[in-house]
């Protein structure tokens, strides 16, 4: 549920929902380790700009193309226990695997040659659109905060973007500049760890999900 106390406080609430997504590794998070030993730390930012663009996109089309059907008592019924199993699905995941060691930093290994910043840019476009995973959450999990931000205004839903890329920038800045720097910043076991809180957090908000899809059944 978005906290309806202040626009700052569902900045920082989607900033936490979206860094516990945005640290999985993905094709975002490869692209970006690919070139950064050529690029340097920008990398990070300059593939975040491209994915945020889509993510403005879609936002747009939720709130505002798809706002109507979404506020169905039904749909919101689904998308909490879709979104709930999707959250508690990810985050046990997430978790199960740092804790068996199966997960590290990506490798720097990489075909891709040299790329300009523009086409940094739309290697963040289409390593988003390749993630099957973005399609399932936006439609999902983001769906039903999104819906919850438009009744509290526009401000709100601008809060829950603005948090959101806070959190893509963040991570991906960060990831860029440990693996230009020669990973002396963190290790695979501070990676797991993070992973691993990250998926507690996101089980957490998955029951929250089941739970309001379950007691709109009843």
């Amino acid at each position: 549920m978005i906290p309806s106390s202040s626009i700052p406080a569902v900045f920082i609430f989607s900033f936490v929902v979206g860094f516990g997504a945005v640290i999985s590794p993905g094709p975002v998070s490869v692209a970006i380790v690919s070139q950064s030993p050529r690029r340097g730390w920008f990398t990070g930012p300059l593939v975040a700009t491209g994915h945020s663009l889509l993510e403005l996109l879609i936002v747009i089309l939720i709130a505002f193309g798809l706002s109507a059907g979404l506020a169905h008592p039904t749909i919101q019924t689904v998308i909490a226990l879709l979104g709930g199993a999707l959250l508690t699905w990810m985050g046990a995941k997430m978790a199960w695997d740092s804790w068996r060691k199966k997960i590290g930093l990506p490798g720097k290994n990489s075909e891709l040659g040299n790329m300009t910043s523009r086409q940094l840019v739309s290697l963040g476009m289409v390593a988003t659109v390749s993630n099957p995973f973005w399609y399932a959450w936006w439609v999902t999990v983001a769906a039903g905060y999104l819906t919850q931000a438009r009744a509290l205004g526009v401000a709100a839903l601008i809060a829950f973007y603005l948090g959101h890329i806070s959190a893509d920038f963040a991570w991906d800045t960060t990831l860029s500049t440990i693996v230009a720097s020669g990973r002396r910043w963190i290790t695979d076991g501070i990676y797991r760890g993070l992973i691993f809180v990250a998926g507690v957090f996101l089980i957490y908000l998955g029951f929250v999900f089941l739970t309001q899809g379950i007691l709109s059944l009843s």
